[in-house]
Formats: structure tokens, sequence, C-alpha cells
């Protein structure tokens, strides 16, 4: 890795392990432990870089990281590894964020030799990551037509973004007419489609207790 890339991967991890998490308690301690030598219990932390690359649409500076726990309860049983995979970059307001994501697309992507990081970006929204108009972890896709049950104009979308719109319609998935998304806390700043659009909200994949994802 380009030593002025390491830093600023450095830079994001530093980052991410001092930002809120969705759990108080949410690790990102790397390093040894051996809580009793006799016994040969032992507990580590480490961590690999996946992937590098910038936001196609803000310019970003990215990074898909694999945070990896060794544990050994004592010498004579095989150790336990678990992995957990993070898209981590830096919101518009300067904060940082770790979004979980599928490992078997990433090494996907770096088999087929293709961009990581957009890799990731299509798997948390489930479409092209070029064609979406996105407000941190929701997104808006420009869709033909819509269909389905008509809802308020103004609705609330994971406590966090406020959805306002001519029309709103629902039919297992979320579409808008002209939207606009006010991101409540302040972190992502406002944006808006003209037309009609599918509502998404990104994907998270599953994780271990050892690394929590941000909040968004």
């Amino acid at each position: 890795m380009p030593a002025e890339i390491k830093i600023m991967c450095s830079g994001l991890l530093e980052g991410v392990k001092n930002a809120a998490k969705i759990d108080e308690h949410g690790g990102w301690e790397f390093g040894v432990v051996a809580s009793n030598y006799k016994k040969g219990m032992i507990h580590a932390l480490n961590y690999d870089w996946y992937g590098v690359g910038y936001d196609l649409h803000d310019g970003g500076f990215l990074a898909v990281l694999q945070v990896r726990e060794f544990y050994r309860r004592k010498s004579s049983r095989f150790p336990e590894i678990r992995k957990s995979y993070f898209l981590i970059g830096q919101n518009e307001d300067a904060t940082y964020f770790a979004h979980p994501v599928q490992s078997h697309k990433i090494h996907a992507a770096i088999r087929g030799g293709k961009d990581v990081v957009k890799a990731c970006q299509d798997w948390i929204f489930e479409t092209d990551y070029a064609k979406v108009i996105r407000q941190g972890d929701l997104c808006l896709v420009p869709v033909r037509s819509i269909k389905g049950e008509e809802k308020n104009t103004e609705i609330v979308i994971e406590e966090s973004h406020r959805l306002l719109a001519d029309k709103v319609l629902e039919n297992g998935h979320l579409y808008a007419v002209n939207p606009k998304l006010y991101h409540m806390p302040g972190t992502h700043p406002d944006v808006e489609g003209k037309g009609k659009y599918k509502v998404i909200v990104g994907r998270r994949a599953s994780f271990w207790s050892f690394a929590k994802p941000t909040l968004d």
C-alpha cells in the first residue's frame, strides 16, 4: 500500500474506533490479550485492508476493512476465528462511519478484478450505485413506473430520515414522486429528485460483537 494511502486508511480507522456505535460496547480494540498464560487462553483482534477507492458522487475516500478475531479458550482447544467486513469512510459533516458488508461480494470483486468499494456500495443499495441519489444509508433510485397503496406524503424512515413527496406509494417497497429527503440529525445534507423513485434503505450484513457498526 502506498504511504499516502496507508496514512489515509489509518486516519479512517482511528476515526471509526472513536465514532458513536450502535452499541456503546462496540469493541474495535486491536491487539493481543493473554488472559491466562498457564491455561493458554488468548484473545486477539486485528485487521486487513481489502480495497480502497473514492465515492462516485462526492469523491470521498473509502476503504473496505476486515476485522478478525482470534480466540483460544485454552492450549488444548482449537482456536476460534471470526470475521466481519466493513465499508468505512467519512460523512459530509466529517464524522466517521463503518457499514457492515457481505464478504462474498468483496471476494467476488477481487477475483473479478473489479472495484471493491463500488461492489460493496452496489450490494448495500441493491442496484448500480452510480444511478442513485444517496443520503447516508438511504438512497433514491429512479424508476419508470410506480404502483401501490398511497401513504402520507410526509413520513419518517429509520427514525432519522424525513421524506416529503408529491405522492408516496407502498407495495412491499416504498416509492415517491418528486421526493425530498431531510436527515433529522443533520449529518447528511438534504437531497431531492425530480420524477419517480424507489426509496431504498441500505442493507447491513451480519456482524460479530467485537466490532460494532457506527450509527447513521
